[in-house]
């Protein structure tokens, strides 16, 4: 039976295949190095006449390697991401913050998904949220290609009111294929090495264990669709009122492809902010997920923040804080954990903080430190565990809708599905759209 679904379990292993990043050598210097040698030999030939030396042979007379070599890739990549993260960082960010109001919740965040089903709106915001692509006109993605990640994110839509609309008993496969499709788009948006449709690699990349109910991800998996959608948040944008940095992530993305994870669907369960009291209550397991506040703190030198995490009674592992919080000011005030940030160095932490559905900010107690899931990463895994288990395991799908195999298990599964449904559309916009959008009673 599927007791399995409440089981909290994660083992790593070291592993690693052919590397898609590399440290050496410095692409960036071998950029210059090609410019400075333009400019030679540019000043070494007579307008008109022809060349005594080609450019690729005058490059290499200079020890120049090809920058189109396949070897360099990996160096390429690093460069892409790394130039990607700073310039994210150094900004103001643009994406806005947009209140909706609860009972207008389910319709207006249709409509701000239909509104991103635009070709010049998806060409506009392939640049608003990925900064290295140049700025003149001609500068990032063809009208094509936004033409396809438009149908991408019309089929998703599409998939989700299906879902919506339909059975507890099918709504697994319509969620996991509806963010299957938008995630197409939200790779393309904001990763780095992407820019077409077509670049991506045709796996799901990630493996579903059925012994064992368990997800399979990173190290030397094969790469596809999933390692590509954590590779899509290099940074991780941390906003509220009053607060608003870039988490520079591009550690844990290259880092992604060295360690492969097994993990439970119990264990990514406790890493949803909004199963945070039903897991407890279903599994008598404290959740991975604390209450966050950062607030202004008390210093005139320069812009800082306290974060506060916790709730006064529970609060993350010692182990947990020292590795998001590693170099900070480490504190402890009415049985919650502080933190001194400078809003300088805001970027360098390490903590996976997500959004919940009433823009509330949480501290996720990381088990797969030092790589950061975003969250909507964890819940492709979540829908494609799910989805296999409806697939395969039809009979024992039945059975815990039915309660027939446990009480806990039947709701905790219909808590998530409940819970996923209201917050899918939030999810997609906060990393596709203009707005960080967040429902209100305001």
């Amino acid at each position: 039976m599927l007791n399995e679904i409440a089981h909290d379990k994660f083992s790593k292993t070291e592993a690693a295949n052919q590397p898609i990043f590399a440290a050496e050598p410095d692409y960036d210097a071998l950029l210059n190095r090609k410019a400075e040698i333009l400019q030679e030999w540019k000043a070494g030939n007579k307008p008109g006449e022809k060349p005594a030396m080609s450019l690729r042979d005058y490059e290499e007379a200079q020890g120049l390697p090809d920058l189109k070599d396949p070897d360099l890739i990996p160096a390429k990549n690093t460069s892409l991401v790394i130039n990607e993260v700073r310039k994210r960082i150094a900004r103001e960010d643009p994406i806005s913050l947009l209140a909706i109001e609860s009972l207008d919740f389910e319709d207006a965040s249709i409509e701000l998904a239909e509104s991103l089903e635009n070709i010049n709106e998806l060409r506009d915001l392939y640049k608003l949220r990925k900064i290295s692509v140049g700025g003149n006109s001609n500068s990032g993605i063809t009208a094509d290609e936004a033409a396809r990640m438009k149908n991408c994110f019309s089929q998703g839509r599409e998939l989700l009111l299906a879902g919506r609309n339909g059975s507890l008993m099918v709504k697994p496969l319509n969620f996991f294929y509806a963010l299957t499709a938008y995630t197409y788009g939200i790779i393309i948006l904001n990763n780095p090495l992407r820019y077409r449709k077509d670049m991506l690699p045709g796996s799901h990349g990630m493996s579903y264990l059925p012994a064992t109910i368990q997800a399979q991800f990173g190290g030397d998996s094969p790469r596809g669709t999933f390692s590509d959608l954590v590779g899509a948040f290099p940074t991780h944008l941390v906003k509220v009122p009053g607060v608003s940095f870039n988490i520079d992530c591009a550690k844990s993305v290259m880092e992604f492809y060295q360690t492969k994870f097994d993990v439970s669907l119990g264990t990514l369960l406790s890493l949803i902010p909004e199963m945070a009291d039903y897991y407890k209550l279903t599994t008598n397991r404290q959740s991975r997920c604390f209450p966050l506040e950062i607030v202004n703190s008390n210093d005139i030198r320069s812009v800082t923040w306290e974060f506060q995490i916790g709730n006064g009674e529970v609060r993350p592992s010692a182990l947990a804080i020292e590795q998001a919080f590693s170099g900070f000011q480490i504190g402890e005030r009415y049985g919650k954990t502080t933190v001194i940030v400078p809003a300088a160095r805001s970027g360098q932490i390490r903590a996976m903080i997500y959004t919940d559905l009433r823009g509330k900010l949480w501290f996720i107690e990381n088990p797969f430190f030092p790589i950061i899931l975003p969250e909507v990463a964890v819940h492709f895994l979540i829908t494609s565990m799910f989805s296999n288990i409806m697939r395969y395991r039809p009979d024992e799908w039945g059975s815990v809708l039915l309660n027939e195999v446990s009480s806990n298990i039947s709701l905790l599964t219909r808590h998530y599905f409940s819970s996923f449904q209201r917050k899918f559309l939030l999810l997609v916009l906060r990393s596709t759209s203009r707005y960080l959008p967040y429902a209100t009673s305001a």
